[in-house]
């Protein structure tokens, strides 16, 4: 399960505890879940029968109730006893230091396993050390641990949890800034990597993104000579990559969105001649095609993207096309239906060189990397504000992660001198 789908699950859980102890209990002013028109429709839908079979099952009913309440506990961190017309707006949040990893990393990934634990793989130090270690976070300890080797150094590379619960680490930089076709799978019950088959082409700055089937589709990337318009998919129960159609714009160091209807949206990068782009186009898996979709207001590579509750896409910061690459503030949304982008607030800082953002439990995004504070935006404003808390200096390409208890985790990165960092952080809503 893909940690958007179990935040869902979770939600869905938290409403029937919520129907459930309000019939039962005093103690209904514990639990308060916020959902949309049509999902209260689907949960009246599905979830009545089970809340029912709690009430005239009394012998069932405590043990359930506390399960329930445990689960919807996670999922519902953040409480409130207003109704929805006088809620008032919820506080942004912070950051604090965290416990730091066992080494130094940037461009590096980190990947929840099916036992919720965070496997962090790979990255570069300084002097153009790549690491071919891994280490795991344990949330419920706080602590780090070493694990299994890859095959080969790697950084900048992608991870992507298999209908297995494997997690596929492919492509990406080994020493010397050669780009990699070489794919292993990390195996959390053994603790060890295993080669897999190779991509069809080599590709550092792509993306990949797990498609509702099931399989790994990864889009453009650089090869070490031109950028791609390749794309391929790879299917865990062949254990092979397919070669797909190609893009309509060779790109790399772009975003990759998977849709609420299952199509992915790709938006940005950097082009031949290093060019920044500001195209956009759409894979739908149902015909194995990609199309292109209205522009960008602002070209921009190595920005940040993510789906919004509403289904939209938020795309903020990144580079823009002057020679050395200005970080950019400006952030738009894209509107699937329409099929166009439009403008929305303006980031409280410049910044680029981003890992994906958050969509935290409650409809925000946090928006940390490539400056030292970090910022929650807002779909219901449409504006950015910065949080509580700082990073240590401005670190690019850390790699962060959401937890079940709507907490964040931000590991590594490194900073303007190029110097990478072990220091971690949490966000706190």
């Amino acid at each position: 399960m893909t940690p958007r789908a179990l935040r869902i699950f979770l939600t869905y859980l938290g409403v029937l505890a919520s129907a459930a102890l309000k019939c039962l209990s005093p103690f209904n002013t514990l639990l308060t879940t916020e959902m949309s028109e049509s999902r209260r429709r689907s949960f009246i839908s599905h979830g009545r029968s089970a809340v029912l079979h709690a009430i005239k099952n009394p012998t069932m009913r405590c043990r359930r109730l506390t399960s329930i309440f445990l689960y919807s506990f996670l999922a519902c961190p953040a409480q409130s006893q207003n109704s929805a017309h006088t809620r008032p707006t919820p506080a942004v949040g912070g950051l604090i230091a965290a416990r730091a990893m066992t080494s130094a990393r940037a461009g590096h990934t980190a990947t929840v396993l099916p036992d919720f634990r965070v496997l962090i793989v790979g990255g570069k130090q300084e002097r153009g050390l790549v690491l071919a270690t891994s280490e795991i976070y344990d949330p419920t300890t706080e602590t780090f641990s070493p694990t299994g080797r890859m095959s080969g150094p790697r950084e900048g590379h992608v991870a992507a949890v298999l209908s297995d619960g494997k997690v596929l680490i492919a492509g990406g930089l080994t020493r010397g800034g050669v780009p990699l076709a070489s794919c292993e799978d990390y195996d959390s019950e053994t603790g060890r990597f295993t080669i897999r088959g190779n991509m069809h082409s080599r590709r550092a700055g792509m993306a990949a993104t797990v498609l509702r089937d099931g399989r790994i589709l990864v889009t453009g990337g650089e090869d070490g000579s031109q950028v791609l318009d390749s794309a391929e998919t790879y299917d865990v129960l062949t254990g092979k990559w397919t070669v797909a159609p190609k893009m309509t714009t060779p790109r790399a160091n772009h975003s990759a969105t998977l849709l609420s209807d299952g199509r992915v949206l790709i938006t940005g990068g950097t082009g031949d001649h290093h060019s920044v782009l500001a195209s956009a186009e759409i894979y739908d898996p149902k015909i194995g095609k990609f199309a292109a979709t209205a522009s960008l207001h602002d070209a921009r590579s190595r920005h940040t993207a993510a789906l919004l509750a509403n289904g939209r896409v938020l795309i903020a910061g990144g580079a823009d096309a002057t020679t050395r690459g200005t970080a950019l503030s400006s952030a738009e949304i894209y509107d699937p239906q329409a099929g166009v982008f439009v403008p929305t607030g303006k980031l409280a800082e410049p910044r680029f060189k981003l890992p994906d953002s958050t969509a935290l439990l409650d409809g925000r995004v946090l928006i940390v990397g490539g400056a030292a504070s970090a910022e929650i935006y807002d779909p219901k404003t449409g504006s950015f504000a910065t949080i509580s808390g700082r990073l240590d200096a401005a670190r690019y390409y850390p790699a962060t992660i959401q937890l079940m208890d709507g907490t964040t985790r931000i590991f590594g990165g490194y900073d303007s001198l190029g110097v990478s960092t072990a220091k971690t952080w949490i966000y706190r809503p």
